[in-house]
């Protein structure tokens, strides 16, 4: 084979401008003429080398136009060969033959396929091959020959016979290992695809032989190179010797043509690949981790099989090496992986035999930098959780003496000297491969990782109470303890008291138990935590030292307090939790401190068990419903199974009755703020318990807090209701008669998931005497007791629903925000039952909701807007969720009842209309597509004169173009644009401001023609202006950030609406409302503008106004027109000319039928008339309130 390297060949760098570098040619164009191609790409450069390769051109065309041949790319090729390979060539300069060698490497690719015969191709290779071994050849000249060369082989030579082959091959691959990069890399490609090409067997064995008989050539210089050892990692390369960097090109080469050789050479080649590898990193490194990464993906297993183990040992000897690379270190490990992964798949002996001492390399690793350890820990975690292989594992003689035992043995004496060399603590990777390992060896852990137990243990020990910094190895711990179990755990690990020396040990194993405990044993608390816990209180009785007395206390009360933890899916609920209900009760009696944790494991217990049932899967499948902030929902024992659960909720609603009667005594002696837990419990226990006992046991109660006689059956309780419940007050027992209404509505809500018709039925009489009430204590209970009812009982919704309409309508609003939640809550239950189960013309009573609800949404308080809009998102939601069952969906007969306001009198009402529907919109832009005469209704109001309307509108539009698609816009667009526009021309309010919004809104999505071929001729100017505003932003910058500001009102508000549910907006400035009230009261008689409270912002979502002007229009303004050319009649003292102020009593227009009947089939009018007297609607009656 030649070798094309001379010494005084030059390299890159030296390249003259003179040549012409080819490597960003654009190739030919297909069928025109390749010299007129060239002369018009350079015939306006003056720079040598192009006038040299168009004078080749033209003398080729030249030739052929002579001898009459066609001027096409084969016959070009034929001139130019012949042209080098004729005699005279011999006396042409390296210019000439450099623009020949360009010429051949532009028209070569342009050769269709055939168009050159393999014997012409073979013939050609040779005359390259000669040519470009001339001395003087520059860079791009060579590089020229080499890519001519390159695809003569590729393209036109027989790949399949191996005598055609061989010559260009053994150039081709003295070219890939050439010093110069542009000549190495154009060799190195052409190199791959004619390696890809082979087929035939005979030439892939002699192409094979050719690569390692390259290896073989550069083995002496490579061992040499391979024992210098690199204190630079980062050193040129350029300052090599060039035999040393042939054997870098080499190895190169290698990588490229690994996949392609036959596998016979593919062991010898990595045999040899293994002798380079040391512990000490050299130059040669890298590129031997790139080769061998490409062997072992790309090899067959089997194939190099027997050189594996070699592999293996020599990256866990570099590895093991100190101070090698970072990313030398990380490539080697990953190396590791790969042939490990080889291993196990074929040869299970061989990888338990080597999986030792990668795991040892790799372990030695996990102290590295941050990097390299981490990448360690992904690596061993991953080889342990997939290849670790216990199902032939014996408990037999504890497995050992069995391969696998034997490699698991190893892996954990590996960690346990580990960590008993360290100095301190173990790091994060070291203690996420041990969690692996537990958690794969499981209850086999307590055979293999006892000795690792331990010093985990002393870790812990020495820390003392310094927990900071340890939450790794807590976690490690943790996992110990779920999968070997806390019996397990404290027979190695024993928390044990030494009475006489007042001295404990291992109590700060108690807070890893109780977060990680699963699956544990009820009996194992009660036989040897309980009395562990004794222990220590009868020591701490003892003692006369305060400080150590209150120690040894809250010990006991720690150990006493894993009650929770083992009752998370204990293995023996069926049998012992009787015992345990003892115990508890115990407890409840005598130990205030355990309330929590006994509320807390009830819980679990119901709760998991319950969730196994619902699910219909075992517990291994099953989500865990379980309460508390603790770990306790990791993976629940796989015997947990349905029939189990079965058995667990029968013990425990035989136990169920003592427990509620005992959970019921503490709460009523419990204060306020510690209930919450307790009532919880008792809605666990309540929904496992018969209901008349339940209903025993709360009747009980209430007679107690309300001194009531206990004779006669419920039924009569429940008839007598308002007699009993209206016994004096000096009969009440100490608690007081407003704090017991408290208690036992608390206590009821928590009673109705379980509760039967007659204990409802009594619970509902209590909520009616409640709200009699007229201090408003216990309102909030109560309304809460009765959405729970509504929430979970659809038959008492049904069987009563006028009659709780009425009741709720009948009292006040309450001022206190938790209870008007509650109250729109069940307004909200109520509507939905009601259009779900009867039409509009039946019933009336949905209007009565919906007209408390608008009064609401206009509300001067953002928290009571909020909670408004909230329900009335909820009411559409589960409206939506039926609306594909009926004809008349239930859905749009609340959008049609809301669309029927429209048409009322009063402006503060329309625009309450308009905001609800603007929330609807918001929530399910389809409904301005299936109602179709919501938008135009709505947009019809803006030929209105009332301020508060208009603003409402034109927010409703923002909304309605910022969430509609485009297309649908197209619909509505017309209507839109002539709507806004006529408010464009006042500046007041922020009309013109908010119709530039909606117009640059539309010009965005619609487009700047759709938008003017639908506006009016009069308003084209003011069109025109704002789209070249729009278009005139000095920056892009400015654009995006006036958009977001301006158009995306929308996008702010709707971040608010999602996180606040429709909360405040930006407040507009104080010295802008004041010269806006101003040009309003100069003004007043051309524009209508209703002095109602703050409500529906100029935005439309309910923004507050200013403090300031909520003050000014909470003033009623005497005589003020109503937009209909009526003077309003105010209510003297009334605060505002609605009368909306929380705890008042309000009344809205009460639609007629007929109205009613238009309103629920869409009619376009929506007009109702007024039922009412205006001052009824508008003020407070004060009859009412007195």
């Amino acid at each position: 084979m030649k070798k094309k390297l001379t010494q005084n060949s030059p390299l890159d760098n030296d390249e003259t401008p003179k040549e012409i570098d080819i490597e960003s040619e654009t190739p030919l164009k297909d069928g025109a003429d390749v010299c007129q191609q060239l002369m018009d790409r350079y015939s306006k450069s003056s720079a040598p080398q192009h006038r040299h390769l168009i004078a080749t051109a033209a003398a080729m065309r030249s030739i052929l136009s002579a001898e009459s041949l066609p001027l096409s790319p084969p016959a070009y090729f034929a001139a130019a060969i012949s042209a080098l390979d004729d005699d005279s060539a011999a006396n042409l300069d390296s210019t000439a033959i450099g623009a020949l060698l360009t010429f051949l490497s532009i028209v070569v690719p342009a050769v269709p396929e055939g168009g050159i015969a393999s014997s012409k191709a073979k013939e050609a290779v040779e005359v390259v091959v000669r040519v470009v071994g001339k001395e003087g050849l520059g860079v791009a000249s060579l590089r020229s020959g080499v890519k001519c060369l390159g695809v003569l082989l590729v393209e036109f030579s027989d790949s399949q016979d191996w005598r055609s082959a061989q010559f260009g091959l053994e150039s081709l691959l003295g070219f890939a290992i050439d010093r110069r990069p542009k000549v190495r890399r154009c060799a190195q490609e052409y190199l791959e695809k004619f390696f890809k090409s082979f087929q035939s067997s005979v030439v892939i064995k002699e192409a094979s032989k050719l690569v390692l008989s390259l290896l073989k050539k550069h083995m002496p210089v490579a061992l040499t190179l391979s024992t210098i050892k690199s204190a630079d990692d980062s050193k040129d390369e350029t300052t090599l010797k060039p035999e040393h960097l042939e054997v870098l090109h080499m190895l190169n080469v290698l990588k490229l043509t690994v996949p392609y050789l036959s596998a016979k050479i593919r062991l010898k080649i990595l045999s040899e690949l293994c002798k380079l590898t040391s512990s000490e990193f050299s130059f040669l490194t890298r590129n031997i981790h790139k080769t061998v990464e490409v062997f072992l993906a790309n090899s067959n297993v089997e194939a190099i099989i027997p050189e594996m183990e070699n592999v293996i040992v020599s990256l866990v000897s570099y590895v093991s090496g100190e101070k090698n690379p970072v990313d030398t270190l990380i490539s080697a490990a990953t190396l590791l992986k790969c042939a490990t992964y080889k291993l196990h798949g074929i040869q299970s002996n061989s990888w338990m035999k080597n999986v030792p001492l990668v795991c040892s390399s790799l372990a030695a690793l996990l102290s590295s930098e941050a990097i390299v350890a981490s990448h360690a820990s992904d690596i061993m975690k991953e080889l342990i959780s997939h290849h670790l292989d216990l199902k032939s594992f014996s408990f037999d003689n504890n497995g050992l003496g069995s391969d696998e035992a034997d490699a698991i043995n190893s892996i954990c004496s590996i960690f346990e000297s580990s960590l008993s060399s360290s100095d301190g603590l173990p790091n994060e990777h070291v203690s996420d491969v041990l969690t692996v390992l537990f958690q794969k060896l499981g209850e086999s852990s307590y055979i293999f990782m006892k000795g690792i137990l331990h010093k985990l243990a002393d870790l812990m020990t020495l820390a003392g109470g310094d927990t900071s910094n340890m939450s790794h190895l807590r976690s490690c711990l943790g996992s110990a303890v779920s999968v070997i179990g806390p019996e397990r755990i404290l027979t190695l690990l024993p928390i044990t008291l030494d009475v006489d020396g007042l001295i404990y040990s291992n109590m700060w194993l108690v807070p890893i138990l109780k977060e990680y405990i699963v699956g544990a044993s009820l009996s194992y608390y009660m036989e040897h935590i309980v009395p562990l816990a004794k222990s220590f209180q009868q020591a701490s009785c003892k003692v006369k030292k305060s400080v150590i007395r209150q120690d040894l206390q809250a010990n006991a009360h720690s150990l006493l307090g894993l009650l929770p933890a083992f009752c998370s899916y204990p293995i023996d609920t069926h049998k012992k939790f009787k015992a345990l209900a003892e115990l508890m009760i115990n407890f409840l009696k005598e130990d205030s401190l355990m309330n929590e944790n006994i509320a807390l494991a009830i819980q679990i217990l119901i709760n998991q068990n319950k969730s196994i049932l619902r699910s219909g899967k075992d517990a291994d499948e099953s989500n865990n419903a379980i309460v508390g902030n603790s770990k306790l929902e990791l993976t629940s024992p796989a015997s947990y199974s349905k029939k189990t659960a079965t058995k667990n909720i029968k013990a425990l609603s035989s136990c169920a009755p003592e427990m509620l009667q005992a959970l019921t005594d503490v709460f009523v002696q419990s204060p306020p703020a510690k209930n919450l837990y307790l009532k919880d419990a008792i809605g666990c226990l309540a929904s496992i318990t018969d209901s008349s006992v339940t209903k025993r046991i709360f009747v009980s109660l209430v007679e107690k807090l309300q001194s009531i006689d206990g004779e006669g059956e419920f039924e009569k309780q429940a008839g007598n209701a308002n007699e009993l419940m209206e016994k004096e007050e000096s009969n009440l027992n100490a608690m007081g008669k407003e704090t017991s209404r408290c208690v036992i509505m608390e206590l009821a809500s928590s009673l109705i998931s379980g509760a039967e018709e007659d204990l409802i039925d009594f619970i509902y009489v209590l909520i009616k005497q409640t709200f009699q009430e007229t201090n408003e204590i216990g309102h909030y209970e109560a309304y809460y007791t009765l959405s729970r009812i509504l929430e979970e009982h659809a038959w008492f919704c049904s069987s009563r629903l006028e009659e709780l309409i009425d009741l709720l309508l009948g009292l006040k609003s309450p001022a206190n925000i938790a209870s008007l939640s509650s109250r729109l809550d069940c307004f909200s239950m109520l509507m939905v039952h009601t259009l779900k189960m009867s039409s509009l013309e039946e019933n009336t009573k949905p209007f009565l909701i919906l007209n408390e609800i608008i009064v609401t949404l206009k509300d001067g308080k953002e928290e009571t807007r909020k909670a408004t809009y909230d329900i009335l998102l909820k009411m559409s939601s589960a409206l939506r969720k039926s609306s594909d069952i009926n004809s008349d969906p239930p859905y749009h007969k609340l959008i049609n009842m809301i669309m029927g306001y429209l048409s009322g009198s009063s402006p503060h009402i329309k625009s309450g209309a308009v905001a609800a529907l603007s929330v609807l919109v918001y929530d399910d832009p389809e409904i301005c597509t299936s109602v179709p005469d919501l938008v135009s209704s709505i947009l019809s109001l803006l030929q209105t004169k009332a301020v508060e309307v208009i603003k409402a509108v034109l927010g409703f539009v923002k909304v309605l173009v910022s969430s509609l698609q485009a297309q649908d816009l197209q619909n509505f667009l017309s209507d839109i644009i002539n709507g806004v526009l006529q408010w464009s021309s006042i500046s007041r309010n922020h009309f013109r401001s908010k119709v530039v919004i909606i117009l640059e809104i539309l010009t965005r999505k619609c487009g700047i023609a759709a938008v003017q071929s639908v506006a009016p001729e009069k308003h084209r100017n003011f069109l025109t202006t704002v789209i070249e505003n729009r278009r005139g932003k000095t920056t892009s910058g400015e654009a995006d950030d006036n958009d977001a500001d301006k158009v995306d009102s929308l996008t702010e508000g709707s971040r608010k609406r999602k996180d606040k549910g429709f909360g405040t907006f930006k407040q507009k400035n104080d010295k802008t409302e004041h010269r806006k009230r101003k040009r309003d009261k100069r003004d007043g008689s051309k524009l209508y503008d209703s002095s109602e409270p703050a409500g529906i912002s100029d935005s439309h979502y309910g923004g507050m106004k200013t403090a300031k002007r909520a003050k000014h229009f909470g003033k009623p303004m005497k005589g003020q027109s109503d937009g209909n050319g009526r003077k309003k009649n105010f209510n003297k003292g009334s605060g505002t000319s609605t009368g909306t102020g929380r705890g008042q009593k309000r009344k809205l227009d009460q639609p007629t039928m007929s109205q009613k009947r238009k309103a629920a089939g869409g009619d376009k009018q929506h007009s109702f008339k007024a039922r009412t007297r205006p001052k009824k609607f508008k003020g407070v009656n004060k009859k009412s309130n007195k």
